[in-house]
């Protein structure tokens, strides 16, 4: 009897588990895009007509741009409405409701920006034509959730229902962009502030050089770094210390409370050594036509993002009549916007890379005795409050208050308990717009100059060239008109002295055409000097190594083909680390370092028979040099940076990071002893312990496994790990959801940027007029399910930098949209 109940309860569960999997796999599968076939779409004007090639690179052919917007924004949601849910929800601080309270201290944070309301204050003061195409592609995104079978199988995993599309939420896809290439919390400012407060002026300007051997301006300038400070350093003032604050550098230094044991075990670097110089920018590089090989500009631009399961980008072409005319515009658009954001239009092409010019200032407040009030050039005026509520999921909504000023809200206290405001210009309704349209039109660079000055997004290094032959850069994006010495760290706007006034005009915008050297580059560090730099200002702009080896490789040969420029592009020589590994080999392996050190004799056997030096996925030699780097900044400067965060919270060695290689290297060149800081007893034991530590880790496996020293490879170090955001939260289907694992070339300081899971989100090498020969490929895939016919392609040929083709292949799925 009792045998019979069991399996008659194996039976019945069975049973039950068979037509769960049934109808989950039923569910799944009805979340599938629609590829083939006629549909009905509210909001078109005229018969649309989606081409899909096998790789899912979408063409759209419709009778307006209205009617592209509708169709784009169809397709979007059927391809990849949970991505847009998260850019949007990103930026409005609302991913607790779809997380759970693992985002709460995250939405809090931006919640201070109060990014929803601006968005819709932008919608409704957006031009009319661009207020309607906004308005055509929310229709077409609600229309293409509404035709998925089910909802996307993001949220079936979920358990949540998707949330329509609102048209202010294609301005928060914007304001996500804002977050992620600018910064919403002042990061760098606060933490050069309180250098610039704890530290004398000479070891300030010493810590935050204005320029090094690496520039590579494209107008050639030229900044001096600092000299090495002649007295002992650091020294704080009392002065600016609050009475209860956290010991200061003095105290440290007798007391050293603040760092023992382990020199790397404090936090303060927040990404591990093998992640530490990621930076959201990009590259950008061009040559006219005196040079090139189809006598038209050739355009070539990859821009290095966080790289996720599916990619950020979304590739389209549009086909499209405009007064009367044909219009042609391929390239990458991002899920969430109606607007090509890089490509070609047969006339002009266009890339971007992330400008780090000064778009923000935190503000130092003169408050009164009781806090309640702040000095302004108008008087003293009482604080405003904006209450909050943030939706959790499977909890109580959370209440939180945000305290504001004129100029934006307050972000925290500075080391001696002032209080601090961030103006920004994404607080602005400059800040976003449909302007970038207008490139799917323009005809010459000129004309993109133009729409580059009046155009609402993060601001950008655009490189632009036409089918004439003409290259030019200049800024895209609102550029903000200050007054006053703002510079690079808090200050005081009460008396009036400081401040903006409003935004460059287009006239006023910094450019440059046609070099006589008929070539551009820029890559995230300083572009121009002078008075276009004291425009644009500095926020944080990366070192020059990577932009000067796009300039020196342009520079070395003569002329040019859509081949060549991606040869740039995936260049993986380790030019940077060359006199590291010099130092390395001359400095350290000295013969006294390699009788105490068994390990440093194979160290040196290595070194010396690599050169080039390369970021190669076989090279020993690259991830011993560029580690070895990294311990030894990270051990120069980790009681100074202890130090520092110890007193402020708001200090973040990250935002620094890339300004300090020119200082780290006159230090360990000079090796003076007036460095009260230095960790250890000496220089060499400085550099003897990192290369300890670097050899140590090197032969420590990911499964802490012992290996060979020679075995430990760059590409090990280096492998991709490229995973969709739900395959840790369910990890049975992460086999299914993630790309696969592999080792890859390059990493942050030379012009093939890469990391596990960092990188070019694209490559693009076009030449106006000649699509043709065009190159583009990207990482994952123009698909986010997991059963598309075409999930994953195109990834191997972004890993191995194949030359795939810039237009769609051949039609494989086509599918007709129909107006009512």
């Amino acid at each position: 009897m009792i045998k019979k109940i069991i399996i008659a309860v194996l039976l019945v569960s069975s049973l039950i588990l068979a037509s769960g999997a049934t109808w989950l796999y039923s569910k799944v599968d009805s979340a599938l895009p629609i590829l083939n076939g006629k549909e009905t779409v509210f909001g078109l004007k005229a018969t649309a007509i989606v081409e899909r090639d096998n790789q899912g690179i979408v063409t759209i052919k419709a009778k307006s741009r209205l009617d592209v917007a509708v169709t784009l924004g169809f397709v979007h949601a059927q391809e990849r409405f949970f991505q847009m849910d998260l850019l949007r929800r990103n930026s409005a601080g609302e991913l607790s409701s779809l997380f759970g309270a693992l985002a709460l201290d995250y939405d809090k944070s931006i919640r201070r920006h109060r990014f929803r309301e601006r968005a819709r204050a932008i919608v409704n003061a957006l031009p009319k034509e661009q207020g309607e195409l906004l308005k055509a592609y929310t229709r077409g995104v609600n229309q293409g959730l509404m035709y998925l079978g089910t909802e996307p199988f993001e949220y079936i995993l979920l358990q949540q229902d998707p949330v329509q599309w609102r048209e202010e939420d294609s301005v928060l896809a914007v304001f996500s962009m804002y977050i992620d290439l600018q910064y919403h919390d002042g990061q760098r400012e606060r933490s050069l502030g309180l250098m610039k407060a704890i530290l004398s002026a000479d070891v300030y300007a010493f810590l935050d050089p204005k320029g090094s051997v690496w520039d590579a301006a494209i107008d050639n300038s030229q900044h001096l770094s600092a000299p090495m400070p002649v007295n002992a350093w650091p020294a704080a003032s009392a002065s600016v210390i609050k009475n209860d604050a956290p010991p200061t550098i003095s105290d440290n230094l007798s007391s050293n409370k603040f760092f023992r044991g382990n020199l790397f075990s404090n936090n303060i670097f927040s990404n591990k050594n093998d992640q530490a110089d990621e930076f959201p920018g990009s590259n950008n590089w061009a040559i006219s036509g005196n040079i090139s090989s189809t006598g038209s500009a050739i355009v070539a631009n990859d821009m290095h993002l966080g790289i996720r399961v599916p990619n950020t980008w979304f590739r389209a072409r549009f086909e499209y009549l405009q007064n009367n005319k044909q219009v042609h515009v391929t390239g990458a658009t991002l899920p969430g916007t109606p607007n090509m954001v890089i490509g070609s239009n047969g006339k002009i092409a266009w890339g971007f890379t992330n400008s780090y010019g000064d778009y923000s200032d935190v503000i130092v407040l003169q408050t009164s005795s009781d806090g309640s009030k702040y000095s302004t050039p108008a008087g003293e005026i009482p604080f405003t409050f904006n209450q909050q509520v943030i939706a959790i999921k499977g909890e109580k909504p959370a209440e939180i208050t945000i305290k504001e000023t004129i100029w934006g809200p307050v972000i925290g206290e500075n080391h001696q308990g002032q209080s601090l405001a961030y103006r920004w210009v994404a607080h602005d309704k400059q800040a976003v717009n449909l302007t970038a349209t207008e490139l799917e039109l323009a005809q010459s660079v000129e004309q993109a100059f133009d729409i580059a000055a009046r155009s609402g997004i993060p601001s950008q290094n655009m490189v632009v060239g036409d089918k004439s032959g003409n290259i030019g850069w200049t800024i895209m994006g609102p550029i903000p008109k200050k007054v006053g010495h703002i510079g690079e760290t808090p200050t005081y706007w009460h008396t009036g002295s400081h401040g903006w006034q409003g935004y460059l005009s287009a006239e006023q915008y910094p450019k440059i055409l046609n070099p006589a050297d008929d070539r551009l580059w820029t890559a995230n560090s300083r572009v121009v000097g002078g008075a276009s730099l004291e425009k644009i200002g500095n926020g944080g702009y990366a070192l020059g190594a990577r932009a000067g080896q796009i300039r020196d490789d342009l520079l070395a040969l003569t002329h040019f083909d859509e081949k060549a420029l991606l040869a740039v592009g995936l260049d993986d020589r380790a030019l940077f680390l060359q006199r590291w590994q010099d130092f390395l080999l001359t400095q350290v392996l000295t013969e006294q370092a390699m009788t105490t050190h068994s390990d440093f004799s194979q160290v040196k056997s290595i070194l010396q028979t690599t050169k080039p030096l390369r970021a190669s996925v076989d090279s020993v030699s690259y991830r011993l040099v560029r580690n070895f780097r990294l311990n030894v900044r990270d051990l120069v400067f980790s009681e100074l940076n202890t130090t520092l965060a110890k007193l402020d919270d708001g200090y973040k060695f990250r935002s620094i990071r890339h300004q300090v290689e020119t200082p780290l290297w006159q230090l360990i060149n000079q090796q003076n002893n007036n460095f009260l800081m230095r960790p250890l007893a000496s220089w060499s034991a400085v550099f003897n312990q990192a290369l300890q530590k670097t050899i140590e880790e090197m032969k420590t496996t990911a499964d802490e496994k012992q290996q060979p020293l020679s075995t430990a490879t760059w590409g090990q170090q280096n492998t991709s790990s490229i995973r969709h955001p739900l395959s840790k939260a369910v990890p049975f289907i992460g086999q299914w959801l993630d790309m696969p694992a592999n080792p890859l070339s390059g990493d942050s300081y030379m012009p093939r940027v890469q990391g596990k899971a960092f990188g070019a989100s694209e490559r693009m090498v076009v030449s106006p007029g000649h699509e043709a020969t065009g190159i583009f490929h990207m990482p994952t895939s123009q698909a986010s399910h997991p059963w598309s016919p075409y999930y994953g392609k195109g990834h191997s040929d972004w890993e191995q930098g194949i030359a795939s083709p810039f237009l769609p292949g051949e039609t494989k799925y086509k599918l007709t949209l129909l107006s009512y």
